[in-house]
């Protein structure tokens, strides 16, 4: 492991004296799937051998978390021993593989955090990093203390992966999206460019709308951090790595599990609910009023219930 200087990280900060991540640094540690970029306490592992592990979505990098850092911060409830990723082949961290898989994702993120001095964790994890939250609690049940999935890529989301075109009218959104990944991604640095072109033309907001309940009343950074953090190649790659998941052996979980969608998610199908249900008998679940896919920004009432609720179980 060692410590390198900040480049391009974004804290989006209203002002640099922010004492929610006052004490947060940059940290990478090398992997099986390259250098991984982790934002933590380095001085935190000392006191405690339980970790709050941030595990960010396909379009987005750690800072997709700065919301509930902060608001638990202002309500007087700080997330402990923050251990917030840059998944491979997002934000800062080396790129993924075309043939990596999400066991391979799964054990570089607790090979990470072991290496931080964490024995355990509390995961947090938004869309594919609620899909990957699970499958780390299921891979390492003695060392996962509790999953908070918030649009975890669920049953509903896995079928498009699988079969985009046969099963588009189950996420007509989800399909779209992957769809214009990939065509991003073949555009190389091409695709990139378009991004940011539709961002500075006032575009991007437009056509992620859907991703939102109320998109126009977030604060402009959250498209901004969405038009610098899209990676279309690694969200078709890391789309890939979850169709080739067998969901089956999230059965296997024994921790608490709380899983939350917004009641506007285009991302997940209205079957989710009752196949976690009978695939997690022992999971709670929330729906967060007024929420899209991105309840942990637009609801993050609903996701402090479902924070104490998993840890308090635990």
């Amino acid at each position: 492991m060692n410590t390198t200087p900040a480049s391009s990280t974004r804290y989006n900060a209203d002002t640099p004296f922010d004492r929610a991540t006052a004490g947060i640094r940059r940290v990478v540690v090398s992997t099986a799937l390259g250098d991984v970029v982790a934002h933590v306490d380095p001085n935190a592992a000392a006191l405690s051998d339980a970790a709050t592990l941030l595990l960010h979505g396909a379009a987005g990098s750690w800072t997709t978390w700065l919301p509930l850092i902060r608001a638990s911060q202002k309500a007087g409830s700080p997330l402990q021993n923050i251990v917030a990723l840059d998944l491979p082949g997002w934000g800062e961290s080396g790129s993924i593989s075309a043939d990596a898989t999400v066991e391979d994702l799964a054990d570089a993120v607790a090979h990470v955090t072991r290496t931080l001095g964490y024995a355990r964790w509390h995961i947090f994890g938004h869309s594919l990093g609620g899909h990957l939250g699970l499958t780390i609690a299921a891979r390492h049940p003695e060392r996962t203390t509790s999953v908070t999935a918030i649009s975890a890529t669920g049953p509903g989301a896995l079928s498009v992966l699988r079969h985009p075109i046969r099963n588009f009218a189950v996420l007509p959104a989800l399909a779209g999206m992957l769809g214009a990944m990939r065509l991003l991604s073949a555009l190389g640095a091409g695709g990139t460019a378009l991004v940011r072109a539709l961002h500075r033309l006032r575009l991007l907001g437009l056509l992620s709308d859907p991703l939102f309940a109320h998109r126009g009343s977030l604060d402009s950074s959250v498209i901004d951090s969405l038009a610098a953090e899209i990676r279309p190649t690694s969200f078709a790659r890391g789309a890939a790595a979850a169709a080739r998941y067998d969901e089956v052996q999230w059965a296997s979980i024994r921790c608490p599990v709380a899983l939350v969608r917004g009641d506007h998610d285009v991302f997940v199908s209205s079957a989710d609910d009752a196949w976690f249900q009978s695939a997690i008998p022992h999971a709670s679940q929330q729906v967060s009023p007024n929420a899209g896919h991105f309840a942990h920004i637009e609801s993050l009432q609903t996701l402090h219930s479902a924070r104490g609720g998993t840890h308090a179980a635990a």
